[in-house]
């Protein structure tokens, strides 16, 4: 029985670090922060950069309509650089301060099958172990917070796909196709991001009273 019994003592001595790293860790408002984003710094970004990209390919190309997709590709990437610039500079001065995180992540001491059991815990597909709540949600909020920066940067990507895509425009058919499918992925990608993020913020809210 001693196996058993380090086996058992081991486990316990990993929640039991895992328990001390969950204290203190919480949301505070990254589902405000996220939905300020795309209804309000995103839209206006994109529109304010696309139509100064437009006009600087006016000035590049000239004004024959033969050259609109030129004028949109350079509009699409400045709003490509601006998603990434911006999205990086919102991620750190407004996302990160709405999630109160450690330094070490909770789960770090915890073995690979307890991280899965965790996982599916917050996302619906194993039965909550109350005992290890604090754990299951302290981990819950810090998959929130990579869920919230994935959806501030993800943006960038299909606006650089379909850039790329109008460049290729009358060229390459290939390219184009390959251009569409891969802004189609992004934009499906960006939509996953959304489920899981709600999924895990329901999560944290169905859970906040224990």
């Amino acid at each position: 029985m001693s196996g058993l019994d380090d086996l058992l003592a081991e486990s316990n001595e990993r929640w039991q670090w895992a328990m001390k790293r969950a204290d203190g860790v919480e949301d505070v408002c990254l589902g405000r922060a996220v939905r300020s984003y795309y209804l309000r710094y995103f839209p206006v970004g994109f529109l304010a950069l696309l139509v100064l990209g437009i006009g600087g390919g006016i000035l590049l190309f000239g004004t024959t309509a033969a050259d609109w997709a030129n004028y949109l590709s350079v509009g699409l990437l400045l709003s490509t650089l601006g998603a990434f610039v911006g999205g990086l500079i919102y991620n750190a001065k407004k996302v990160a301060p709405s999630v109160r995180l450690n330094t070490l992540d909770v789960l770090f001491r915890l073995a690979e099958s307890e991280r899965k059991n965790i996982t599916a815990q917050i996302t619906g597909k194993a039965p909550l172990e109350r005992e290890h709540l604090p754990v299951v949600r302290a981990a819950g909020v810090q998959r929130l917070k990579g869920l919230a920066t994935q959806l501030i940067i993800m943006p960038a990507y299909p606006l650089m796909f379909a850039s790329q895509t109008l460049n290729w425009a009358g060229r390459d058919e290939m390219f184009v196709w390959i251009g569409v499918v891969a802004s189609g992925v992004g934009i499906i990608g960006i939509a996953l991001l959304f489920r899981d993020f709600r999924r895990t913020a329901r999560f944290l809210e169905a859970t906040a009273k224990g």
